[in-house]
């Protein structure tokens, strides 16, 4: 199935909760949004900031709305509703974000991922991603933790990842292309940049949906992942 939005977002951040998506995006130059996106495509914007700040990963923990930044090292907590209640110091780049119930789970685009307490964001733990594959994995973007594995979007790539979080082995790779091939002439021209890649993951453990799209994307993809036989 697919959502088709009434707007569209630089995407950075995806996740669902009560019935809608929840979005965090960002813009170089300085922007900082939050949206919620119902089932229908009706983007209502909760925050919409000019701002020396770019939006990154979102997550929904306890009730508050996590948000990283890019290259700013804040992190933003707000309620359900886009107010802003603290700001926590992350030691690193923020890329994607997610949560495991207990900490937070972030990356940086660089070859590991790191738990960090929800409280305070100090960093508990790194771990290496690592594959059967030469070379590192690098471009760890976007994040959802889904039956206690760690699904991950690869910056600048087609590619969906599905990560063991303890091991930090990758364990499965979905090529997401046919996603692109289903866009009509008009919306391909419209997302015709390197910018505007595969970015957002996020789950609906209701129904066992994923919803999946990109930067600056009209179309939100629902589905599951189907493993081969």
């Amino acid at each position: 199935g697919k959502i088709v939005r009434s707007e569209v977002g630089f995407t950075q951040g995806l996740e669902w909760r009560d019935g809608k998506l929840y979005e965090s995006t960002g813009a170089v130059g300085g922007h900082s949004g939050l949206s919620t996106i119902a089932p229908d495509g009706t983007v209502t914007r909760l925050r919409d900031d000019a701002t020396r700040y770019f939006g990154e990963g979102l997550t929904i923990f306890n009730d508050q709305i996590y948000q990283l930044t890019w290259q700013e090292h804040e992190v933003f907590v707000y309620d359900l509703a886009g107010k802003p209640k603290r700001t926590m110091r992350n030691p690193r780049d923020g890329w994607g974000l997610t949560n495991d119930g207990t900490n937070l789970i972030f990356s940086d685009g660089g070859p590991s991922f790191y738990v960090a307490d929800p409280a305070t964001f100090a960093l508990l733990r790194e771990v290496k991603i690592r594959t059967d594959r030469p070379g590192d994995v690098v471009g760890l973007n976007e994040l959802e933790l889904v039956e206690g594995k760690l699904y991950g979007n690869l910056f600048q790539t087609q590619t969906i990842v599905r990560i063991d979080p303890q091991s930090g082995c990758v364990e499965a790779r979905a090529n997401m292309g046919s996603l692109w091939r289903s866009f009509s002439d008009a919306d391909k021209k419209q997302v015709m940049s390197e910018e505007n890649v595969l970015n957002g993951i996020a789950y609906d453990r209701a129904s066992g949906l994923f919803y999946v799209t990109g930067k600056r994307w009209r179309t939100i993809f629902t589905g599951k992942f189907i493993e081969p036989k």
